[in-house]
């Protein structure tokens, strides 16, 4: 859901200048005169909080009011400023030390009085920064696993992840399959919460097929973690008369290498970005959405496979609780999302077969597939609002385990997971 950590290198040397300038005295320049709410509540990321992201979207869903968070990251992967959080900080790029962030800590927080902490770990340095808040302040700390880099992919260290599980008060994941991954190889509880969704744009009731949409037209919203599973998806669909509209996160996806006009003679056209807010009467018009996933043959890099096994897509909820499309995943039924999909009969999981995508397509054309699963969906959208959420985490992290059985009634363990 954050993306792929080679934006850090792309970025890298334009950063490190910045940082070298504005640290001549040994402090960076836009921490200036910074005022910090009090109480504060400590919210840690690999990378700025923006809607470019599926992390970010999500945060931006549970704290509706921020006022009292103070937002720390340890990388910068965009070209937008963040707007989240009364205050924001970033570590210099290479300061990922204990002692340097301790220092960094004591220049950002001089003074602050902390109530809680939430860290969502994906660069080594994010639980190392964590760590040092909380000892530092005392704290209770969540830590809420959205993408792995531990368990399937590389990245934070075993010592380094183990540290910061042990030391956390509330343990969180984004799916399932992340608990069942963290819990096997940990020995810990952990905690589910899944994607929530903005609770003015759940609907629930059942928003009916127009017969007179294109049914060769389907809509694919949100980024593309994968270069080969967007490679696929275009062989696919080439020369077969389908078409996918894509509303991507970002105008141009900057970790994709393709060629517009080419992916649009493919059958895939890319849609600048919406405002979140424009996209349910925009998914209206079509008839199904489709989510690209992967084989998980061992080919794809670790943290795309990561993802795709382990991260549940924060687009399914989105879709389910707004619009109520029926689903069609393409990739392995193990992935998270087919799961998902599976779990609550939203849809159908398919290979990246032209045979079986198309036929798969027909078969949610069908009005009674159609009325049965957009019903379906309705019945389950409530159930993925984000209202409380905010309070939700942190009753829950006061009690050091789920204060009630919301989301694991939701989306218990299966045989299979357990």
């Amino acid at each position: 859901m954050v993306g792929s950590p080679l934006l850090i290198a792309e970025r890298a040397r334009s950063r490190l200048k910045s940082v070298v300038t504005a640290m001549r005295d040994g402090r960076s320049a836009n921490l200036e005169f910074t005022p910090l709410p009090s109480p504060a509540d400590i919210v840690i990321t690999p990378c700025e909080i923006n809607e470019l992201h599926g992390t970010g979207t999500l945060l931006f869903r549970i704290f509706r009011d921020w006022s009292s968070i103070v937002s720390l990251r340890t990388s910068d992967f965009y070209d937008t400023p963040q707007k989240f959080g009364a205050a924001n900080f970033c570590l210099p790029m290479g300061q990922d030390s204990p002692k340097e962030i301790d220092s960094w800590l004591e220049w950002w927080l001089a003074g602050a009085s902390i109530r809680r902490v939430l860290c969502i770990p994906y660069l080594p340095a994010d639980p190392v920064l964590a760590i040092a808040v909380k000892e530092r302040f005392n704290a209770p700390l969540c830590t809420y696993i959205m993408d792995d880099k531990n368990v399937c992919a590389e990245g934070i260290s075993d010592a380094s992840m183990e540290e910061l599980l042990s030391k956390s008060d509330l343990r969180l994941v984004i799916s399932p399959e992340m608990r069942t991954a963290y819990e096997r190889k940990y020995r810990m509880k952990f905690h589910l919460m899944p994607p929530l969704v903005s609770e003015e744009m759940v609907s629930t009731e059942p928003r009916a097929w127009s017969n007179g949409t294109n049914e060769h037209r389907g809509v694919l919203i949100g980024n593309i973690w994968g270069q080969r599973w967007l490679d696929w998806l275009r062989e696919t669909l080439r020369s077969s008369g389908h078409r996918i509209d894509w509303y991507c996160n970002q105008k141009d996806p900057r970790a994709l290498v393709f060629d517009r006009a080419e992916l649009e003679a493919d059958g895939i056209r890319l849609l600048d970005p919406v405002p979140e807010a424009a996209l349910p009467a925009i998914l209206s018009q079509y008839p199904y959405a489709l989510v690209p996933s992967d084989t998980l043959d061992g080919q794809s890099s670790p943290s795309v496979e990561a993802i795709a096994e382990l991260s549940l897509p924060s687009r399914i909820p989105f879709i389910v609780a707004t619009s109520h499309l029926p689903i069609l995943v393409v990739g392995h039924r193990r992935t998270a999302a087919a799961r998902f999909v599976e779990r609550f009969g939203l849809g159908s999981v398919v290979p990246y077969e032209r045979g079986a995508v198309f036929a798969a397509v027909e078969g949610l054309m069908q009005p009674a597939t159609q009325s049965l699963m957009r019903n379906r969906a309705a019945a389950l959208s409530a159930k993925f609002s984000a209202r409380g959420s905010a309070e939700w985490i942190w009753r829950s992290l006061e009690a050091g385990e789920a204060c009630d059985r919301t989301y694991e009634d939701l989306m218990p363990s299966t045989a299979e997971e357990a």
